[in-house]
């Protein structure tokens, strides 16, 4: 990384941040010449006289795979052959070091990939569920995992979250595969634990890095401790599992449901590793707050997720789950996340229908009868003739639904704490759906290691739909993870009647340029829409503004009309005579017309582009018609 990088990082930490890096430092210099040799670090060496671990009685359910086309992301594994655990996105030529992890260089630039992508493989997702149909080939990968993987070596010990993640997976695995492990597994996995319990507690991901991160670890803390339930260690590690959770799920997920990272993939992601622990957790442990919040995050996730998966893509975004059912990244998680949910909360209106959704239900829940689907009502989008709007104050959104009209106003802060990581800046965006499609969406996050132009340009206000000012995003990116200049957002006003309408501003621009942005959204009929932009003052600076399209058969231009044909309904935007309106599809020249349903994976979509070359009368009106 760049001098500058380490020193905007720096400024982001506290006195006592500084000094648990530099004490995480020094452990780790010493853990390199301690662990140096690979042939010392096998896990067995670390078992310290503990016999064996607790198994306790997991859930699971026959799951049928194809496990010699195993896709993660877009590569292909055939899981009965020996795995390449070093792999790198960049080709069989290229392997990432198996040596000790501080000497691998992961960062933007590096030559081996994007460590994502390796992080996936190694988390080893695919054992539970294998574990089931499979158990002889679960034991030979697991096996081989930790003869070729020592402690502290290769890429899946650079993050303190991918032990945790791998330390779930196997310990389901050996839960559900116990009386078919023999005495070195036991006393392997033994070993691996402690390791595992040791790592995490020294490099938790507290501070200005706390985020989705912390509460994973401490799941898998917990997972940690109840397998050495009846050691010191594990009662330890339980506590202060117990302890950051208890703390985090109600700092980082808001009392509207939404999550202050203000990403909805990694809400998700979080939901899914506190029912990991509520699985494992005894009844008079779970506290009623922890409880409460983790049922008002599942109510929100439930609101913005459409009957057939379709949800929110606004912040980071990395496909990555706690439990992964399926290998099929294009599928939405969301519904089978409700569905769990649906079960442990006793929410009947939350369950999903899908064949991936029931199929994560089965596994989760094993003393549910085949005939799942009769389990709880089948829930259908709420169509209604008379307009509805929802304000979620915490997170900053305002949702608004008219017939078959669905609309997402984000008038939501940059993210989490001083970093702001996985935030976008998309102040005063809008997401639009009609009859369950895409029409205006969010691109989502390209990826994060590889080309930081792309990774950048994902996380820029032009690649959302809303107004960038003098060519500048709201908030200055500083690094992959880091922003500076966050903004402050506020909703104005709002109501349904005489029309339904929302009035927002952010502050982005008024230390550079003494400008306030106010959006209005005004929908005065139910195939209308009319978006009201204001700016505080008249200035010579130039605006440049997005709309982005979901998946449709044509875009057309005639003067200042944009007619979008999606086949069953047609959207067309009437945008100011002054303004140039452009359509990118696929650009590389400039980077424009591109999104990222799957994480590393672009693909062309058309980006409506619209500028001024000044600011003129303080505001303007873009209006949207939807016409079947």
């Amino acid at each position: 990384m760049k001098p500058s990088w380490y020193l905007n990082r720096l400024r982001k930490m506290s006195a006592a941040e500084v000094l648990k890096r530099t004490r995480e430092q020094i452990y780790i210099n010493y853990s390199r010449i301690k662990y140096s040799n690979p042939a010392k670090c096998h896990y067995r060496r670390f078992s310290n006289g503990v016999s064996d671990i607790k198994f306790e009685p997991l859930p699971s359910a026959p799951v049928s795979r194809n496990w010699k086309h195993y896709r993660i992301y877009e590569f292909e594994f055939d899981l009965t052959r020996s795995l390449d655990w070093l792999f790198s996105d960049k080709g069989k030529q290229t392997q990432w070091p198996p040596c000790h992890f501080a000497g691998i260089n992961y960062r933007p630039g590096n030559p081996y990939g994007d460590v994502r992508i390796n992080w996936e493989l190694n988390r080893l997702q695919f054992l539970p569920t294998m574990a089931v149909h499979y158990p002889e080939l679960a034991i030979g990968i697991l096996f081989d995992w930790l003869e070729r993987n020592p402690y502290l070596h290769g890429p899946g010990y650079l993050a303190s979250m991918e032990v945790a993640l791998r330390w779930i997976s196997i310990y389901w695995t050996a839960c559900l595969l116990d009386n078919k492990m023999d005495s070195l597994m036991r006393k392997t996995l033994s070993g691996l634990a402690i390791a595992s319990g040791n790592y995490i507690e020294r490099r938790l991901s507290t501070h200005s890095s706390t985020g989705n991160h912390l509460i994973v670890e401490a799941v898998g803390l917990f997972w940690l401790g109840k397998a050495l339930e009846f050691h010191g260690c594990g009662q330890w590690w339980m506590a202060k599992a117990r302890q950051i959770l208890n703390k985090q799920i109600i700092k980082q997920i808001n009392a509207d449901g939404s999550n202050q990272e203000q990403s909805f993939w990694y809400l998700g992601f979080v939901v899914d590793a506190v029912l990991h622990y509520m699985l494992l957790e005894n009844p008079n442990k779970k506290t009623d707050a922890l409880l409460k919040r983790t049922e008002k995050a599942l109510e929100f996730i439930n609101d913005m997720t459409l009957p057939n998966g379709t949800f929110p893509d606004y912040g980071d975004r990395d496909d990555g789950y706690i439990f992964r059912i399926n290998n099929d990244y294009a599928e939405s998680p969301f519904p089978g996340l409700l569905n769990t949910g649906a079960h442990f909360f006793n929410r009947p209106e939350w369950l999903r229908d899908g064949e991936m959704a029931m199929e994560r239900l089965r596994f989760w829940h094993n003393d549910l009868s085949d005939n799942t689907a009769e389990f709880l009502p089948t829930p259908s989008l709420k169509k209604s003739s008379a307009p509805r709007l929802k304000v979620y104050p915490d997170g900053g959104m305002t949702l608004m639904q008219w017939g078959k009209g669905r609309l997402l106003f984000r008038h939501a802060p940059l993210g989490i704490d001083r970093t702001c990581g996985h935030g976008h800046a998309d102040a005063l965006s809008v997401i639009f759906y009609w009859d369950s499609k895409p029409v205006l969406i969010d691109l989502g996050s390209g990826q994060y290691n590889g080309d930081q132009a792309i990774r950048n340009y994902f996380r820029s206000t032009i690649a959302h739909n809303t107004v960038e000012i003098a060519g500048k995003s709201q908030a200055q990116i500083s690094g992959p993870f880091m922003w500076q200049k966050p903004y402050k957002t506020e909703l104005l006003d709002y109501g349904d009647s005489p029309v339904m309408f929302a009035k927002a501003n952010h502050n982005g621009y008024l230390k550079d340029y003494s400008i306030f942005h106010t959006r209005m959204i005004e929908w005065a009929d139910s195939h209308q829409i009319s978006i009201h932009d204001f700016f505080s003052q008249t200035d010579k600076l130039p605006l440049r503004g997005a709309f982005h399209l979901g998946p449709c058969h044509s875009v057309k231009k005639e003067a200042n009309n944009i007619y979008v044909d999606f086949k069953d309904f047609s959207l067309s935007l009437l945008f100011p005579a002054n303004f140039l309106i452009e359509t990118f599809y696929g650009s590389n020249n400039p980077f424009l017309g591109w999104r990222a349903a799957v994480y590393g994976k672009l693909e062309p979509t058309y980006s409506i582009i619209f500028s001024a070359s000044r600011i003129n009368n303080q505001k303007y009106i873009i209006r949207l018609n939807i016409a079947e």
